[in-house]
This record gives structure tokens, sequence and C-alpha cells, in this order.
């Protein structure tokens, strides 16, 4: 600033500007979070079999907030594949929290949002509160297969909320916490992917042996996450080829940009988004010459 300007300003003191400008430009973030069951109901009365729910404390100070589309709701628990993925993003707000974010993937493979969460942080109570409410718009949670990162929130959580369904590791994040434990080569996780990926436990069990005898640590650490948990081979349940969270990533892709944007105005977005996508996707629906999707369609020819 003394530089350009000639203007001798110290950092808490340009904090403290563009803070007070953020405020004037944007809005009072805790007055936002007071807003926000409005909207709810406003989202429901607009978007018939909505699902929306808010938790507050003692003092009625929004805590939780929950939201699930009802068209997408309706199409998951009818005509959609039981998989989904569950991801978070942090919001960069005044008063922080994070986002949660649960996608499954439509026929022609694109991402497909089911529902998300609004909470103070991703801790174990925060995601059980999420995830049940999540249970309570799912028709069958005995059928779903659920895929997240190995976040000690998430995983005690899933426990509670959805005991009868089978959750599972993302293949990527779990490469990518034996690269930064074990400092491993680009060798060893690929036969790490390769047995990951393998659709027969014979050929799982010889990419297994083959790691085993390659790398001694990473095939323990692997054995103490669980078979059964990256393997879709050993899978009880189909994953249809979901072995990541990466579905995600196109929702958070987006949200990066209005991160420190108030929570209403966040929804809104998110909202918009999704009014938007499916828009261009039932037009390219009408358009298709079969009723298959257009992706199995191409495979067929």
């Amino acid at each position: 600033m003394k530089d350009l300007h000639g203007i001798n300003l110290s950092y808490n003191k340009a904090y403290r500007s563009k803070d007070r400008a953020l405020h004037k430009a944007l809005g009072d973030p805790w007055k936002s979070f007071k807003k926000l069951p409005v909207f709810f109901y406003m989202l429901e009365q607009s978007n018939p079999s909505t699902v929306t729910k808010f938790e507050t404390d003692s003092q009625n100070r929004f805590i939780y907030g929950f939201m699930a589309p009802g068209a997408f709701i309706e199409r998951f628990n009818t005509v959609i594949r039981p998989v989904i993925a569950i991801d978070v993003t942090h919001l960069k707000t005044k008063i922080m929290g994070v986002l949660l974010v649960v996608v499954c993937r439509d026929g022609n493979e694109m991402a497909y949002p089911l529902a998300f969460g609004f909470v103070n942080s991703e801790c174990t109570e925060s995601c059980t509160w999420f995830l049940k409410r999540l249970r309570e718009v799912i028709m069958y949670p005995e059928r779903v297969l659920i895929v997240s990162d190995r976040h000690a929130g998430i995983f005690a959580s899933m426990e509670v909320s959805f005991p009868d369904s089978a959750h599972r590791v993302c293949a990527y994040h779990l490469s990518q916490n034996l690269k930064r434990i074990y400092k491993q080569r680009d060798d060893v996780i690929k036969l790490y992917y390769r047995a990951a990926y393998m659709y027969c436990v014979d050929e799982f069990d010889r990419e297994m042996a083959e790691l085993k005898a390659s790398h001694r640590k990473v095939y323990d650490e692997l054995l103490e996450v669980g078979i059964e948990k990256f393997s879709h081979a050993h899978s009880p349940k189909r994953r249809y080829q979901m072995m990541t969270t990466n579905i995600t990533k196109s929702i958070n892709s987006c949200v990066l940009v209005i991160r420190k944007l108030l929570i209403t105005s966040i929804t809104e977005f998110i909202r918009d988004l999704l009014q938007k996508w499916f828009h261009g996707r039932w037009r390219n629906a009408r358009e298709t010459p079969t009723f298959l999707t257009h992706n199995v369609d191409q495979h067929i020819k």
C-alpha cells in the first residue's frame, strides 16, 4: 500500500477495512443464518417433496442444516444405482463451517447430487446428525453402499446412522495416505490400484501377493484398513465402478468460488446451479431417440 498509494496501513487495519467492506457489500453473516429457515420453508413450498431440516441450540442459534431436493430423492429411490459418495468443502465465511455433499451417478455417469448439509465442523456429532437426516429420505438404506474418505468423524457416524449399509473407502484418498505415510514409489501405488480395481478374487490375491513381496508395510496397512473396504472383488455389494469420491469434485469445484459468501447466498447458488444443470439434461433427454440413456446407447452402438 505504501509503495503503490503512499499510505501507511497496518495489517490489522487492512483486515478490519476488508471485513467492514465485505459486511457492507454482502450483509451480516450472523443474520444470514437466521434467514436460512425461511429460505428452507420457501424451498419446500416451491419444490414439492423437498426435505429440509435445521437444528438450533438452547439459545435458538443455528447449528446444522440439511437440504435434499424432492425430485432427486424420488429418482434415487426408484431408478438411480444405490451407491453414493460423501465429501466435504470447508467454507470460508467469517463464521466458517463445512458443507457436506452427497452425490451419486445417473445413467450417463454424470454427477447426481442427492443432499447437502451445513454443519459447524467435520466432527462425529455433526456428521451423525447429517447422516441420520440422509437416512430418513432414502427408501431402502440397507441397499446403499457409501463411499467416503477415512475421516474419523464420518467413519464413526456411519456406524450409528447407517449400521446396515456397506461403507467403503475412497481408493484415491487411501492411495494418498499410503504415499504420505510410507513415501512409496509410484510402482507400489500402481500395484495397490491394480489390486483394488480387480473384479475377480483370484486376480486380486495375485496382485496383493506381488504387493506383499515388494513392500510389506503397505500390504500390512491395507490389511488393517480391511480388504473389503477398498477391494472391488471383495465388496459384498456392487460398487458400480464408483471406487472414489471424485464424482463429488464437480460439485465442490463449483462451490469453491462462493465459499466466502453468506450461507443463504451459498444455498441459493446451489439451487440455481442444480436447476440449470438438470434443465439442460432434461432437454438432452427429450432429444434422445431411444429409451436408453445417451451413455448406454453409445456403448451398445
